[in-house]
């Protein structure tokens, strides 16, 4: 059973990824995924594969939301075996619906996202 302290680490990893994400903050981004952090998935039909400072790039194009405002996801899985985790969030952001599974390895006691793949919902709709 994972350790309530690795699970609260967890979810705050999750919360400042997508606070980066959404705020659009480069840093908050970088702390929270690995510098080897690769993601991949579909979106809008178009399959991506990139190493997490091409995703940070990738993001400088989107507008990003006031700092502080209210945002909305769901943490459903958190699944913690040892050193590594397994986690679902959906979230909303840049107008759309995503489901990222997110994998994090706890090194030197600190939890980063190094493995990201992702699903965007409007290609439900295509």
């Amino acid at each position: 059973m994972a350790r309530l302290e690795d699970l609260k680490a967890i979810r705050n990893v999750v919360t400042e990824y997508l606070k980066g994400m959404i705020y659009g903050q480069p840093e908050r981004l970088r702390n929270a995924m690995h510098p080897l952090c690769m993601q991949a998935g579909h979106d809008k039909g178009i399959y991506e594969f990139m190493p997490r400072d091409e995703f940070i790039e990738a993001i400088k194009a989107e507008k990003p939301e006031a700092d502080g405002s209210a945002f909305a996801f769901d943490i459903s899985v958190i699944d913690v075996t040892g050193d590594i985790a397994i986690v679902k969030v959906t979230d909303e952001c840049f107008g759309t619906t995503w489901t990222d599974y997110l994998t994090l390895i706890r090194d030197r006691g600190q939890w980063q996202i190094v493995m990201k793949a992702f699903y965007n919902h409007a290609c439900d709709k295509a």
